[in-house]
Formats: structure tokens, sequence, C-alpha cells
């Protein structure tokens, strides 16, 4: 299981950005990739009793804030194909090693016509976004590229999920807590 350390547990703006696109619904199926302590996965169960949060830390898992919360490595998921109307992640794409298989991952459990929502740190070079947390977690500002593995754009996004089931709606940068970008992807039926 992997460890790291959250800058931030909760964030009310982003959350305000993210209803705003995924337009929850009872009902619905919904899965955080890479949730932590399930902070969103919590706020998301007002809108939805089918949310559930995936998290590789064995940290965060025991001090999950939701018993929706479980252990799952997010570019090996163990759900069924189609499982899920709705899929978002924030501020998890920058971290993860195999972005390719991350998204195969989105596109084999989103049902078709389903949205997955991203969020990833807006940075002019990688690891931008990760000084302060790289000072926290090692000491050393220059760390920063140990955290964010990945410089990642709307148009690395798009090429990406080339040859995927998914389709690019749009991408924009948003405001909160922070410049970041907002993807929004659908899965064609």
């Amino acid at each position: 299981m992997g460890t790291y350390k959250m800058t931030h547990n909760f964030n009310h703006a982003l959350f305000k950005v993210l209803l705003q696109y995924l337009k929850p619904k009872r009902g619905e199926q919904i899965l955080d990739l890479g949730c932590s302590r399930g902070f969103y996965v919590r706020e998301m169960e007002n809108y939805t009793d089918g949310v559930i949060g995936v998290d590789i830390s064995e940290t965060s898992l025991n001090e999950a804030v939701t018993q929706k919360v479980e252990y799952g490595d997010i570019t090996n998921l163990e759900f069924e194909a189609n499982s899920f109307d709705k899929v978002y992640s924030l501020h998890t794409i920058e971290h993860i090693s195999n972005l390719r298989r991350f998204f195969l991952e989105i596109a084999r459990v989103l049902r078709p016509e389903g949205i997955a929502i991203i969020v990833y740190p807006w940075e002019p070079v990688r690891g931008f976004q990760a000084i302060v947390a790289a000072l926290r977690q090692y000491k050393n500002p220059f760390m920063a590229r140990k955290i964010h593995l990945h410089r990642v754009t709307p148009k690395s996004i798009i090429k990406l999920i080339e040859g995927t089931s998914l389709s690019h709606i749009e991408s924009k940068f948003t405001f909160a807590l922070g410049l970041q970008y907002l993807t929004l992807l659908s899965k064609k039926s």
C-alpha cells in the first residue's frame, strides 16, 4: 500500500465546482478515484447513496471519515465494467505513474454516456504546485518532482484518451485554493 501526506483534506470551493459539473442525483453510482480519507465522498453522500471512494494509502483507509472508502489501485480497479454513472478524481492524476492505465480503467468502469471529471494542478513546470508539500514531507523543495510525477495539461489528457471510449468535452481553468484545470470527459455509447 502507498503512503503520502495530504496538504488539504477538503476544499469547499472545489467541491462547489465539482457539484456544478458532476450534477449528482439520487440513485447514481459515483466513484471517487484517489479519495484519500474520503472527505469528498462523505460530502457526496448528501447527494447519492451510491458513492464510493478508492485509495491506495493504508493511512487513509485507517483514518477514513466514511465507511464508503475502500482499498484499491486506481489503475487496476476491482469493479465490474460499466459499474458507475460518474467518476471523479481530484488532484490525483499528477501522482500516478501510468496515466494511460488510469484512463483505460475509467473507460472500463464508466457506463456508456457517463461522465468523468478530472481536476489537476496548473503548473508552468512539473512540481511547481508541490513545493509546499515537498517542504513538509522531505524538508526539500526540490523533491516536488518526486510528488508530482507528471505535468498534466488538457492537451496531454486528450492525447492519453486517444483510442479509448472516452471523449473530451471541456477543459477549463478554475480557481479554488489555487489555479487548477478541470477536464470533463464522456464515455461514448
